[in-house]
């Protein structure tokens, strides 16, 4: 029996990512991806428009052809990492998920959700029966495919991982708490996977940084600071990032992967 739910499973659906539909659905809504933009893109005062525009305008962002590598790499393994972590993580139920609107101006799309049963629970229990009680632990899931598309061998994505995936990367703990809040659950299981290591956390929601997080992008949407105040506190932001962030690796698998199934 299978342990992975699509949203066709689920008797749901969404636009393919990249789409003009899909791009419809996130005008308009600040979304998990976007507050990167303060993060990487908020130098100068003239920035602050521009962002602004990016998330709410008319603006077609153009994405070079090593970003968009990069971006299908990820949609294409994205399904590998899932087995990966249901094959390793006992009794765990993966469901993907769609968008999902928190309000009028805030929307995430998770990567999914894992449900995992009590002990047994697993042969009793189905989707259409599934309890409270029957809930050992039910999470978000982000998933990161770092390192394809941009020329790396296996051995390449591995060491990059080993060495700077020590931690999540920081600048998306905002992502990851929007879609806590989307999904009302208290905790992200944040999946690295390459070809020949995965590493996994367990991060849990923090409500100080979230009350951080929408404070900062209030200010930015509705420019109600000025902008030396508005630097300071995404400068502040970015600074809980990394605390936030701060949590050991909870499970590594080392496992091969076949050449031709790229």
């Amino acid at each position: 029996m299978s342990r992975i739910y699509s949203l066709a499973d689920q008797g749901l659906s969404m636009p393919e990512q990249g789409t003009q539909e899909w791009l419809d659905g996130r005008k308009g809504r600040i979304t998990g991806s976007k507050p990167g933009d303060l993060y990487f893109n908020f130098k100068q005062e003239s920035d602050w428009d521009e962002i602004l525009e990016k998330w709410f305008g008319d603006t077609v962002e153009n994405f070079d052809a090593v970003a968009r590598s990069r971006m299908a790499w990820g949609s294409k393994h994205e399904d590998t990492a899932v087995q990966v972590v249901v094959d390793n993580v006992v009794g765990a139920h993966f469901f993907e998920c769609p968008q999902i609107p928190i309000n009028d101006v805030y929307a995430s799309s998770p990567d999914g959700a894992i449900i995992v049963l009590k002990s047994g629970s697993e042969e009793r229990v189905t989707k259409e029966s599934l309890r409270p009680c029957d809930v050992a632990w039910h999470a978000n899931v982000e998933i990161k495919c770092p390192g394809g598309g941009i020329g790396k061998t296996y051995e390449e994505m591995r060491t990059v991982v080993e060495k700077k995936w020590k931690t999540p990367a920081a600048y998306y703990m905002i992502q990851i708490h929007m879609e806590m809040v989307a999904q009302k659950t208290q905790e992200t299981l944040f999946v690295v996977w390459t070809p020949l290591l995965t590493r996994m956390w367990r991060i849990p929601f923090n409500r100080s940084f979230w009350n951080l997080c929408l404070e900062v992008l209030e200010n930015f949407r509705l420019k109600n600071v000025p902008f030396n105040v508005m630097q300071s506190k995404v400068d502040k932001l970015k600074r809980r990032c990394y605390g936030v962030a701060n949590f050991p690796i909870w499970k590594e698998v080392h496992h091969e992967f076949e050449e031709d199934s790229i």
